[in-house]
């Protein structure tokens, strides 16, 4: 009964649907469903599907293709393994979430959906002062991950295979463990997990390296204990015994204390994921980082000079609106469990904030 009635109420709205159209978004409009960016297997294309009336299931008919540049958002529709997936279209004045099956000849079936209920990302900063105190610390990194326990590791610049040497600060200076990254995070327990060069992914069980399934981007782990990765395929939470996708891809990543990803797309911008569905904030982002406390801080995307020089990279707080930007400038970034950042820059220098 459920089931018909969201279907006679979605089938009533895809009919009468004639509101107008909103740029880069997956619409429906007089009968045609568009969707500006649908990614497979790391192409990107433009589809518009036309609906056939009276069919039960509902039906779309792909009526046209063509290929465009992948934008990186984390909305576009992906198709795998003969799912289409939408993650976000506007039907009437609300928005859905949809998934077809390909049944051949061009002929999709709408075999789920669900309303995508407005929601605002919570925020709740640590009280205080908001710029950062900087202390130097010894040593250079090109990563950093600060664990939900206090537990800090870095990325060297020492050439290794994988990548670059792997280190943990300590109050005596620190040490060397054996292997090499170019990413890096830190369980609530203080166990590194990493990814290198050949976007393996290991973490640190009894002294040793344990190669763990599938390849990644960029790693990130809640206080919680909740694992992600971020891949060209998609982005992905560790079960405990694989690792399932929720959607999109990305380039970086952190976790909130409750489990909750926070990414950076191909393009920059900035997501999160909310009770299932991913939502854009404002803003761009070149590395993110979130405290155990909730806090969550990011560097500016690299920029250039006329001369081809970077230019140093802000770094901004979220205020639950926006961002804010405080004094200092970096290329890598963690968050501690109070809060406040850890950071590398262009210099490969390593920086903690008070």
């Amino acid at each position: 009964m459920w089931w018909s009635l969201n279907k006679i109420s979605l089938i009533t709205l895809l009919m009468l649907a004639t509101t107008g159209a909103r740029a880069q978004s997956a619409e429906f409009q007089q009968g045609v469903l568009t969707l500006p960016e649908i990614v497979s297997s790391g192409i990107a294309y433009r589809a518009e599907f036309r609906i056939l009336p009276d069919s039960d299931p509902v039906r779309f008919e792909l009526i046209a293709s063509s290929t465009v540049d992948v934008s990186g958002s984390l909305l576009a529709a992906t198709y795998q393994e003969g799912v289409l997936r939408v993650p976000e279209a506007l039907v009437g004045n609300e928005s859905y979430w949809l998934e077809f099956e390909n049944n051949g000849n061009n002929i999709f079936t709408l075999t789920d959906w669900g309303v995508i209920p407005p929601t605002q990302v919570v925020f709740n900063p640590t009280p205080g002062a908001l710029e950062p105190i900087w202390q130097r610390l010894p040593g250079f990194a090109y990563d950093i991950g600060v664990g939900a326990n206090g537990a800090v590791w870095v990325i060297g610049t020492d050439p290794v295979p994988g990548g670059f040497g792997i280190y943990n600060l300590n109050s005596q200076g620190g040490f060397a463990v054996e292997g090499g990254a170019i990413r890096i995070d830190v369980d609530p327990q203080g166990n590194p997990w990493i990814v290198n060069f050949d976007h393996h992914i290991y973490r640190w069980v009894d002294g040793f390296w344990q190669r763990m399934p599938g390849e990644a981007l960029d790693i990130g782990i809640g206080a919680d204990g909740s694992v992600w990765v971020a891949s060209f395929e998609g982005i992905y939470f560790w079960n405990g015994l694989d690792w399932i996708n929720a959607g999109g891809s990305g380039s970086r990543i952190d976790v909130g204390p409750n489990g909750q990803p926070w990414v950076l797309g191909f393009s920059d911008r900035i997501y999160t994921l909310i009770d299932g569905f991913w939502q854009q904030l404002p803003g761009e982002g070149g590395d993110i980082g979130v405290g155990a406390d909730g806090s969550v801080w990011v560097v500016a995307p690299a920029e250039f000079s006329w001369d081809g020089f970077e230019e140093p990279r802000g770094i901004f707080r979220w205020n639950g609106f926006d961002w804010d930007r405080v004094y200092g400038d970096a290329i890598d970034i963690s968050v501690g469990p109070d809060g406040m950042p850890w950071v590398t820059n262009m210099f490969a220098e390593l920086y903690r904030g008070f």
